[in-house]
């Protein structure tokens, strides 16, 4: 593993609105797993913002090379969504750097309990959620047809 960027943490801003497709779009269509739903979130980034979630980006220098959206649901859950560090950068801290702040927005917003839906060809993004505390659980309740795979863990 090379060495940890030194990545900083912001709230999304529209100007950055064509780095979400840059981060998401590639590791979506390289696994197959690009859905409508997936275009309609990151169309409207601010539908997670105004329900009280957050759009959290990683910024080194001026270049946005990661994404992770929190999305709060009620009852004290919120859904972790949208991971995504661009190529370039992968292995380098930046997913974990935008977990943990996205961990730590959730907790900020009161919530108790995070979840997240993935996909079982993602590897190294379920070895990153393992590595963070969260635990596989059933999933039934799908909103992406190609995730087939349900995590969570208590903040």
């Amino acid at each position: 593993m090379e060495a940890r960027l030194p990545v900083e943490i912001i709230d999304y801003e529209e100007r950055y609105k064509p780095a979400l497709e840059d981060i998401s779009l590639p590791w979506l269509l390289e696994h197959d797993l690009l859905e409508p739903v997936d275009l309609e979130m990151l169309a409207d980034p601010y539908r997670f913002v105004a329900g009280g979630g957050r759009v959290l980006l990683a910024r080194l220098g001026q270049e946005i090379v990661g994404m992770v959206m929190v999305e709060l649901q009620g009852g004290g859950q919120c859904e972790l969504l949208k991971l995504g560090v661009k190529e370039a950068y992968r292995g380098r801290g930046v997913g974990e750097a935008l977990m943990e702040a996205a961990l730590q927005a959730a907790r900020d917003a009161g919530q108790s309990r995070a979840v997240l839906t993935s996909n079982h060809k993602l590897r190294a993004a379920l070895g990153l959620y393992e590595k963070l505390g969260f635990e596989y659980t059933a999933y039934s309740d799908k909103w992406f047809q190609l995730s087939d795979v349900r995590m969570e863990r208590a903040l």
